[in-house]
């Protein structure tokens, strides 16, 4: 009754015409009956009989895998006996059918029920299964290929089942182990039954399919001797072989010799399994059977042993082949030859999987030391330089048939063959560069030549441009690794390749663009000593000159993309001519180059201008190579004076005289200011300033001329006063109280969204993807900052000795820090301010104290209030008050501007208090310029001020600089013993406090700020202790007790360092990483500090009063 009620079941489930629920309930019925049934095998031996349905019968099977998986511990050993005598007598010798007509769903869970036995059973309590295998496979039946299958499922699952305990994984590898060669002796038989003419019986093929899958799992298997298979006492491989021409059993076969090619073995072993592979035998089977298979239709059975068998070959070189050669033992050198001749014909194969697996093997041998000293390798690079160079066209052909699914993973598996491609010409050309070099010149001839031979290197539906960047490609990588080679490179050749190439020219920019990028790659290989020198750059330089002309055949909407891309790569052409040679700017040569220059300056506009700027620094950065510095300064005013139009224009001076009379001058109108492209104008002042920047960094050999000037100084000192009228002019756009006039001018010089994105990202740079108004005035106002800087920086001694200099700066740039634009102070900061005292001599910096005293008060004023109209937004915001809106993005990028001023603000600061060489730190001092400013009374208070307000900003990274600021600053007062006053003393001590509010959080922070107040209370505790004390006991929840506590530690003469930051974070634990609360600063008393720093007072009748009296001199 109940084999007929789950037959029903089962029958249900399987039945169309049962309904969701019906099935459910038959399925539900099924899997409880595994569970509750107390006669499994009873059960499942009646429903497995051959007599019922295959999915009766298999179910049957499913509740004998399941007694067997469950309940097999609770089985006594008399019935596990028995219970494997019925498996094997009536399920597998008598319950089967013949093995053609046996379903394989049947095999399969009968191989599981098997393997299950095995692996609790196998062999203590079953030593007779071996005989049971033999008996069986001899006779080909269904038992036999089961049983092999079943052995081949042990042997992976020794490995790969999680579930075996480490004991019976150990009886299990000891009795494979033991058993093994039984077991390739029992395949062996079988196999030999096919080779000796057994092959028209199907179930003889069947059998040897498993018996192939037992030795692709053994021979996979990491414990698994893989010397077994090819010892010389076995005919294994030799059989595995033979069989490769068989077409039903070949990939059987290639799968085995695959694992074993792959597996790492011992030094001998690698010979032995080297000398195997590369019998002439062998060789020449393998030839035979890959010319059968591509002569004939690439079946997917055909594709997936030819790539099987590539496969084989490849590992042979990589771990066997290799591995021998890595110790010294020898590869007969006749196989090797022909070995590296099999893997040319794969590699010359059509299907890029097969051309794919190959090129692996030539970036191992090519890049492996042992071998580039081979002799048979090295004749085999140019052919395998030749193969590549037809390789990089093929997978734009579209007729190529190949095992990929469609032509979006054709594109990807050539980007990755195309990658290592690279890397096999690179290698090769360091190898052997001048046969590499002809075969490039062989490529180059055949699309020189004519248009039928580029059509031969590609379909018609190829464009030619493609075929010209692959071969720009290729001659690049292989130029780069041939100048690297030990060997010379043989000259002349080289030389009539590029002649051909300069004589070549197409008008279609696509074409354009790769056939520079090509000389671009034989640039280096110039011989400036040869006769023939200067008539080839004055090729090169004429064909270049073509290159920044329009072309007339280009629509217009492409014209900006492809000539802004060509002229960029010609720039780079020639930028690296420039700098490739110490000794290539001439006075010859930069006359060979006179018509190529006048040519770039007549078609500079919006699209040439950044390959103009480019081609001038190389110019310039090449006149240090003349070796006469009359020639240079002749050499650099040629370059020059066509840029300086602007400057040298007489008019200049009269219409800088005021902001409405520049703008009418500059032609910058409501019109002008909505196009995207610069005015004529804007573009020349750029330029001028561009190129007073590049002269300023040049001229390393000193003057010989009595003047003190340098020569570069003495160019760009004519135009200073230009300059930097311009600059204040310039300076004036970014500031909002001078745009009242011009309401059309603020909206262009606001950040558009973008540029407030990428600065909140913390990138802090512009973006070019578009040219606009504010964008080209954001480079005007660069150029004239780093002109500042770049005079600072190079030209110090001359530039200091111009005495209106400090007035300049002053005027043209100081006095907008109130109103200016926040970026432009951090640009100011940067490349005016900070280079203009940073560089100052120590004689001349006197002259700098003005600047220095208005830029920190001005700067510190305006980040104060900056930081506290933040901090007071964070108060009144909670995090679900946020939206994305245009105003919040405002607010991020406003915040994150003041914080990148405040990170500036704090590198200038840090000059000043912050021991950078190691004699600073040794002898604990700073510079004799940060002990003047200490001792002066009009900057040292806003420098101090500034240094201990940075510590409670908002910013960590300023507030961790600062704290290493201050306390540098307290050890040098207290080491010159000045003493701190209770104001200064009140001040410093609660911007700490509030600084521990904000960034206490950070053990970084945490620890620099408790060394600060530590510091400051130690410098007074003697004197004015009262202060310190009513302060940290004004903290809001103190403990008074741990007030008393951390001041007498502080008494004691034994207390450490350590002991005192804990008892100082002890008391000070209730704010540490508080929000900053109203109640909190009414708490902390926080006073104005404004009359500190600006209000002296009238009274000053001791050194200890008010802030100017920190740093009055002691006796």
């Amino acid at each position: 009754m109940a084999c007929k009620g789950i037959a029903d079941a089962i029958n249900c489930i399987h039945s169309p015409k049962s309904t969701a629920i019906e099935r459910n309930d038959a399925y539900n019925t099924c899997e409880q009956f595994k569970q509750t049934c107390q006669n499994l095998p009873l059960v499942g031996l009646e429903l497995a009989k051959p007599g019922n349905s295959i999915t009766i019968r298999h179910f049957g099977y499913q509740l004998l895998e399941h007694f067997v998986k469950f309940k097999w511990g609770e089985t006594s050993d008399n019935e596990k006996m028995e219970f494997r005598t019925i498996v094997t007598k009536n399920l597998l010798e008598n319950g089967t059918l013949e093995l053609t007509k046996e379903a394989g769903l049947i095999r399969n869970i009968l191989t599981t029920l098997v393997t299950e036995i095995l692996k609790r059973d196998w062999p203590q309590q079953w030593p007779d299964f071996l005989t049971v295998v033999e008996r069986n496979v001899a006779n080909n039946t269904t038992a036999g290929e089961v049983l092999l299958t079943a052995l081949g499922r042990l042997v992976e699952d020794i490995e790969l089942d999680s579930k075996l305990t480490p004991s019976r994984r150990s009886d299990l590898l000891r009795s494979v182990g033991l058993c093994r060669d039984q077991f390739i002796e029992l395949v062996s038989r079988k196999l030999e039954q096919v080779l000796e003419g057994g092959g028209s019986s199907p179930a003889l093929y069947l059998t040897c399919q498993s018996a192939l899958g037992l030795l692709s799992a053994a021979s996979s298997m990491t414990w698994f001797q893989a010397p077994t298979f090819y010892d010389k006492k076995s005919p294994t491989c030799t059989l595995l072989f033979m069989l490769w021409r068989d077409t039903k059993l070949r990939q059987g076969s290639a799968d085995v010799i695959y694992n074993l090619a792959a597996r790492k073995t011992t030094p001998s072993d690698n010979v032995e399994f080297s000398n195997f592979m590369l019998q002439d035998d062998a060789l020449k089977m393998v030839f035979d059977i890959a010319n059968d298979i591509c002569s004939g239709e690439l079946s997917d059975e055909n594709v997936l042993f030819l790539k099987t068998l590539c496969r084989t070959y490849t590992q042979l070189g990589e771990n066997h082949i290799s591995g021998a050669i890595r110790n010294q033992l020898t590869i007969p050198q006749a196989s090797f030859q022909k070995y590296l001749q099999l893997m040319l014909i794969f590699y010359n194969h059509n299907l890029i999987s097969v051309r794919g697996i190959v090129v692996d093997l030539w970036v191992h041998l090519l890049n492996f030391d042992l071998m580039k000293k081979n002799t048979d390798l090295l004749t085999a690079v140019p052919h395998i330089v030749r193969a590549t160079q037809k390789n990089f066209c093929k997978p734009l052909e579209d007729d190529v048939n190949d095992d990929v699914l469609d032509k979006f993973e054709l594109l990807k598996m050539f980007n990755v063959l195309l990658s290592k491609m690279i890397q096999v010409v690179s290698l090769a050309a360091k190898l052997r560069p001048n046969e590499t070099m002809e075969v490039v010149a062989e490529w180059q001839s055949g699309i020189l030549s004519s248009p039928i031979q580029t059509e031969r290197l590609c379909s018609d539906s190829t464009r030619p441009f493609n075929v010209w960047k692959y071969f720009s490609v290729f001659t690049e990588k292989a130029m780069v690794a041939a100048l690297k080679s030990d060997t010379p490179l043989t000259i002349e050749p080289l030389l009539a390749s590029l002649s051909s190439l300069l004589k070549y020219d197409s008008p279609d920019p696509l074409i354009s663009y790769w056939h520079i990028s090509t000389i671009n790659a034989y640039v280096p290989t110039f011989r400036l000593s040869d006769s023939l020198t200067i008539p080839m750059l004055e090729k090169l330089f004429t064909l270049l000159g073509k290159k920044f002309r329009n072309p007339s055949d280009v629509s217009v909407d492409r014209m900006g993309v492809l000539v802004a891309d060509l002229q960029r790569h010609t720039s780079s052409c020639l930028l690296r001519f420039v700098t490739n040679y110490p000794a290539a700017i001439t006075w010859e040569v930069f006359q060979a180059m006179q018509q190529l220059y006048q040519t770039l300056l007549s078609t500079v506009d919006n699209q040439r201008y950044g390959p103009m700027l480019i081609i001038l620094e190389a110019l310039i950065a090449g006149s240090n190579n003349i070796p006469d510095l009359e020639q240079q300064k002749q050499y650099i005013q040629q370059l020059i004076t066509p840029l300086l139009t602007f400057l040298d224009d007489p008019e200049l001076p009269k219409h800088c005289t005021d902001f409405p009379t520049f703008v009418k001058f500059m032609e910058i109108t409501p019109g002008t200011v909505a196009t995207t492209t610069a005015g004529v104008k804007t573009r020349q002042l750029r330029l001028s300033l561009a190129v007073l920047c590049a002269i300023s960094k040049r001229f390393t050999k000193p003057s010989t001329t009595p003047s003190t000037m340098t020569p570069a100084f003495g160019m760009v000192f004519p135009y200073l006063e230009r300059v930097f009228t311009i600059n204040r002019l310039v300076n004036m756009f970014w500031c909002s109280t001078n745009n009242k006039d011009y309401p059309w001018l603020k909206g262009p010089l606001e950040p558009d969204k973008e540029t407030k994105m990428l600065y909140c990202t913390l990138l802090d740079k512009r973006s070019d993807s578009t040219t606009t108004f504010r964008m080209n005035m954001v480079a005007l106002t660069d150029y004239s900052n780093q002109f500042v800087e770049s005079i600072c920086d190079h030209q110090s001694n001359s530039v200091f000795q111009w005495e209106p200099l400090p007035n300049v700066i002053m005027d043209c740039y100081v006095r907008f820090l109130p109103t200016i634009q926040a970026p432009r102070i951090k640009a100011m900061l940067h490349s005016v301010i900070q280079p203009f005292i940073v560089n100052c001599p120590f004689e001349e910096f006197g002259k700098c104290l003005p600047v220095l005293q208005v830029t920190l008060e001005t700067v510190y004023k305006r980040l104060s209030e900056d930081w506290e109209e933040i901090q007071a937004r964070k108060l009144r915001l909670s995090s679900d008050d946020y939206s994305e809106s245009s105003a919040e993005l405002d607010e991020i990028f406003n915040d994150h501007m003041v914080l990148i001023v405040t990170r500036e603000y704090c590198e200038l600061l840090s000059h000043f208090l912050s021991r950078k060489t190691k004699s600073e730190k040794k002898r604990r001092s700073l510079n004799s310029v940060t002990e003047h400013l200490i001792t002066n009374r009009d900057v040292s208070a806003p420098l101090l001020i500034s240094v201990f307000s940075s510590m409670s900003w908002g910013d960590g990274v300023s507030s961790n600089r600062a704290c290493a600021m201050a306390h540098t600053a307290l050890k040098m007062m207290a080491a010159k013993g000045i003493p701190l006053s209770p104001a200064a003393t009140h001040t410093f001590l609660v911007k700490a406090l509030r600084a521990l509010q904000v960034h206490g959080q950070h053990d970084n922070c945490l620890y620099t700020l408790l060394n600060v107040i530590i510091a400051i209370i130690q410098a007074t505790y003697r004197t004015i202790p009262h202060v310190a004390r009513d302060i940290l006991l004004q903290v809001p929840s103190v403990v008074p007790e741990k007030v008393d506590k951390f001041f007498c530690t502080l008494e004691k003469p034994t207390s450490s360092d350590r002991n005192l930051r804990d008892a100082l974070q002890s008391l000070v634990s209730p704010i540490i990483s508080r929000p900053i609360s109203e109640a909190g600063k009414q708490q902390y008393k926080i006073q104005d500090l404004r009359p500190l720093l600006l209000h002296k007072q009238e009274k000053q009748t001791s050194d200890l009063e008010g802030i100017y009296s920190l740093f009055s001199a002691t006796s």
